[in-house]
Order: C-alpha cells, then structure tokens, then sequence
C-alpha cells in the first residue's frame, strides 16, 4: 500500500493532525485501512470511523464503527471490524467484500481531551472491478472432444485438440487410399477381361477358317 497526499486534499491535510493516504482494492475482497495512534502516550482514547471528511464540531459524519477505547461499541454493519490490537491503539478498519460502492474518502478521528486537539485521519479507498478473463485464456483450457462436437450443435469450433484433428485426417486419407486401390483393380479387371475377349474372338476366327477350309475340299476334288 502506498501512502501519499493526494492534491484534492492538501487543504484538508493541512487541517487535519494526521496524513492523508489512498488505498486501491479489487471488488469482493477485504480491504483494510491501516490507522493507529499512539495509545502509550496519551493512553486509550474514543475514536470512530466514518465515510466522508471528519467534521470540525466533533464526532464522525455517517459514523461506521466506533470504540471507547478497549472495546467496540457501535457498528453500522458486520462488514466494518477492527481486527487490531485496541490496547495499543490499532483501530485499522476491515471493511469485509467490499462493492463499487464501498469507493469514496473515510475519515478515523481519535478524540482527545479538550479543544482542538483531536487527531484526524482521512484515506481515500478505489475500489476496482475484477478482472474478467479473455476469451483466448478461456479456449486454451478447454479441449473439444469428439463426443462434444456431436452433442452440442454450436457452429464452427475454431478450439480442436490436436489428436482428434490427426484423426479425421488419417481417417479421410485411408479411405481415398482404399477408393484408388479399388479403382486400379477395376480397370485392370477390365483390361483382361477385353484381352480375353479379343484372344477368344481370334482363336474362334482361325478355327471357323479351318473348318471353311476342311468344307470346301471335297467340293474341289468333285470337279
């Protein structure tokens, strides 16, 4: 945490005993605002946080949480604690899941005996919306199965894993493997079935002309 005077605040600063001081949180954890005073010099005093600037009259505006020095005596939520050692003058606020709203200037005043002596603290607390994750840190956890791109109609998914890619790649190139190979045996299939044909039709042609010949002979040797 770092403590410094913002310049919005100088003249409140300089009116005031203490420094001022600017805390930064995420919304939904616990932020603290460190205070103490010395309880071992002027022993133990009443003090209160509010939200907004200590008043000059006396007293916190929209009172928080105050004490009578040992012990906590009012609170205006369960969100508001002092977890410090009391007894030694730490009244740090704890302001539990803190919201947007938790954001603006809180003031702890330590209320001394007689006039304008009071001590004065003020610390403006931002609060911020946690961050949401992007889109590419979510994709990188997630692996898409097989079984979830049947089951879940999404459009096109730009996220597969690896292996089932190889897959599908595998898968399509042994069936064109199997498509060409069948082709090849079709074709040589045909190309002997037409030698077969073209031999048969030759070996029938010299025997027909055989037989023409055996046929005509006689009719020679009649005349």
């Amino acid at each position: 945490m770092e403590n410094r005077c913002i310049s919005g605040w100088f003249l409140l600063c300089l009116l005031s005993v203490s420094e001022c001081s600017q805390v930064i949180g995420i919304e939904g954890q616990n932020i603290t605002l460190p205070f103490k005073y010395d309880a071992k010099s002027h022993g133990l005093q009443h003090i209160c946080w509010g939200k907004g600037t200590i008043p000059s009259s006396g007293g916190c505006d929209n009172e928080i949480i105050s004490t009578d020095g040992s012990e906590v005596t009012r609170r205006s939520s369960v969100r508001y604690q002092l977890l410090g050692d009391l007894k030694t003058g730490d009244v740090t606020l704890t302001i539990s899941n803190t919201t947007e709203i938790d954001s603006g200037t809180y003031g702890c005043r330590v209320q001394y005996v007689g006039l304008f002596n009071d001590e004065k603290y003020h610390v403006t607390l931002t609060i911020e919306k946690a961050p949401v994750p992007t889109t590419s840190e979510t994709s990188a956890n997630v692996t898409i199965t097989p079984q979830t791109m049947d089951n879940h109609n999404h459009g096109p998914v730009t996220t597969i894993s690896t292996e089932y890619s190889s897959t599908v790649y595998y898968s399509e190139s042994k069936s064109e493997t199997r498509g060409n190979d069948l082709a090849v045996i079709l074709v040589s299939i045909l190309l002997v079935l037409t030698g077969v044909g073209i031999v048969s039709v030759l070996v029938m042609r010299k025997r027909w002309e055989r037989f023409a010949t055996v046929l005509q002979i006689p009719a020679i040797g009649g005349g």
